[in-house]
């Protein structure tokens, strides 16, 4: 007994919170709606309900869920009626139920829906037992059929998409990221890039400057081999050349 009221409680505190969470998304989505009036964004509309569904969709998954009790096999019913205020209700209705009095249970504890409710629901009855079984036959067929050409394209066009993603997928990869990084890096910044060596210079060797006595040496010996090229160059004369 201890370990199913555990589950129990394990339960209404998960759907508790699921609960809370599709009310303050529902409440977001009202004020959203009587904020923006016809100027609203419809993108914008359309996040907020795959938001909602998909809180509804966690919520069912809880209730569905082999560790959650069957919620159908237990009853609902006050342990106490009392006028008197109750605080732990009051916060847990956030203000709209001040205590557990014979006004409030029929109407929070009723197992049939609203008066109003009911009375558009016997109208609605009524109104389908008017309609001929041939006619009425003829429109659900003919809205089965609408209803399966729209999923048909549905799953075609789900198909098409799965395809071309699995094509991308699919192909070579022609690049690389790291490479692509490493070239923007060494383009933008130089990095990985090495420095050219540049040739060191040549230094070139000063010769020492002769001195005085050994340029007038030098200049002495290029007089005494002038003088013996002019006399060579008289001898080779022939006396009786004129």
């Amino acid at each position: 007994m201890q370990r199913e009221e555990r589950a129990l409680e394990a339960a209404l505190e998960a759907v508790t919170q699921r609960v809370v969470d599709i009310k303050g998304s529902l409440q977001e989505l009202l004020a959203k709606i009587e904020r923006e009036g016809e100027q609203a964004d419809w993108p914008s509309y359309l996040n907020a309900f795959s938001v909602i569904s998909a809180q509804i969709y966690t919520l069912t998954k809880v209730l569905k869920n082999e560790k959650t009790p069957v919620l159908r096999n237990y009853l609902t019913l006050p342990l106490q009626l009392s006028a008197d205020t109750d605080e732990k209700l009051l916060a847990a209705t956030e203000g709209r139920v001040p205590s557990f009095s014979h006004d409030f249970v029929p109407n929070l504890l009723r197992t049939k829906p609203e008066p109003d409710v009911e009375a558009r629901h016997l109208t609605l009855e009524a109104k389908m037992a008017q309609v001929n079984h041939d006619t009425a036959q003829k429109q659900i067929n003919i809205h089965n059929k609408v209803v399966k050409h729209v999923m048909e394209l549905v799953n075609t066009a789900r198909e098409e998409w799965e395809t071309e993603t699995s094509s991308r997928q699919a192909l070579a990869q022609t690049c690389s990221l790291n490479e692509t990084q490493i070239l923007i890096a060494a383009l933008g910044t130089g990095k990985g890039i090495r420095p050219t060596q540049q040739p060191a210079p040549q230094q070139t060797q000063q010769r020492p400057q002769p001195s005085v006595a050994q340029q007038a040496a030098a200049s002495q010996r290029k007089a005494v081999s002038a003088v013996k090229t002019n006399i060579k160059a008289a001898s080779t004369m022939h006396p009786y050349g004129r």
